[in-house]
């Protein structure tokens, strides 16, 4: 067991979703002391405290903590402006509820690695920004707020890829895909067929998480991404070939898009961090999953 992160009291936001999940496993199994925070607790979280909080609206916590990581985010893509309403409601002011809320020494954010420009070569933590749509505007925004009102010691923000395993909510590309596959349905894929994906394994994410703790706080902005990448269509066949499935696929969009590799050498050089988990062994782990429902 880590004794830098033994009896450490530590805020986890978003604590029911699938980050948070395995996030607060880890903490607990280091002899971290786990404050949990989301808008109900329909997993059973095992944290010592759980607020059921929406942080939407603003509120107050009495504990203060040694960390908090902030993952709670609105990540649903609705029509119309109401999307984008709920964005800035939660991923924006949420983030300055719970900076307001929560003292802490350490703040960590979980933003996303689509607040860069796509100019069509690798993505570091010194590229351009220009995010594209609703919520990664938004997690862009939260990042400002972030670096306005943070107090303490020491504020770290993840810019991460897509980060993947079981158990991650049925509207992301893996698990639709899988879905579909085992059960003998089409594989529509609207996404540009010769468009380049990266991944990051969910537990390998959540030990670049734990590095920040071990080191008892890390003040920066990182990337988090696997050197591993795999094309729209490659994925849809592999998939297709891990489940036996005859599903047919569908292809429908031929539009090209540059591939901007998202670098995450500063992580590792800094952070002693890198992704362990390849794409061949993600899918496996999927396809494991679902043969277990």
């Amino acid at each position: 067991m880590n004794d830098g992160i033994k009896f450490m009291k530590i805020l986890v936001t978003g604590a029911n979703g699938f980050v948070g999940r395995v996030l607060v496993r880890r903490l607990i199994e280091k002899g971290a002391i786990v404050f949990a925070l989301d808008r109900v607790n329909a997993g059973g979280v095992p944290a010592v405290k759980f607020y059921e909080q929406d942080i939407g609206v603003p509120f107050e916590l009495s504990e203060e903590f040694d960390f908090v990581f902030h993952l709670a985010a609105h990540n649903v893509t609705h029509v119309g402006d109401r999307g984008a309403e709920l964005y800035e409601t939660i991923n924006v002011r949420g983030t300055e509820n719970v900076l307001k809320s929560a003292p802490c020494r350490n703040f960590i954010f979980l933003s996303t690695a689509k607040v860069y420009k796509n100019e069509g070569r690798p993505v570091t933590e010194d590229s351009s920004l220009l995010p594209a749509n609703e919520y990664e505007k938004s997690k862009l925004a939260a990042e400002s707020v972030c670096a306005k009102i943070f107090k303490g010691e020491n504020l770290c923000m993840f810019r991460s890829v897509n980060i993947v395993g079981s158990g991650q909510p049925e509207k992301a590309v893996i698990p639709v895909l899988f879905k579909k596959a085992m059960s003998g349905e089409p594989l529509e894929i609207f996404g540009a067929r010769e468009s380049f994906l990266q991944f990051v394994f969910v537990e390998d994410a959540v030990e670049a998480f734990l590095k920040v703790c071990e080191r008892d706080g890390v003040c920066g902005v990182f990337n988090l991404a696997s050197r591993d990448n795999i094309r729209l269509d490659e994925l849809a066949r592999d998939i297709k070939r891990l489940c036996r499935s005859r599903s047919e696929i569908h292809f429908t969009n031929t539009a090209v898009v540059p591939f901007c590799e998202v670098l995450a050498d500063k992580a590792k050089s800094e952070l002693g961090w890198q992704a362990k988990t390849g794409i061949a062994e993600i899918l496996k782990i999927y396809f494991e999953a679902c043969c277990r429902v």
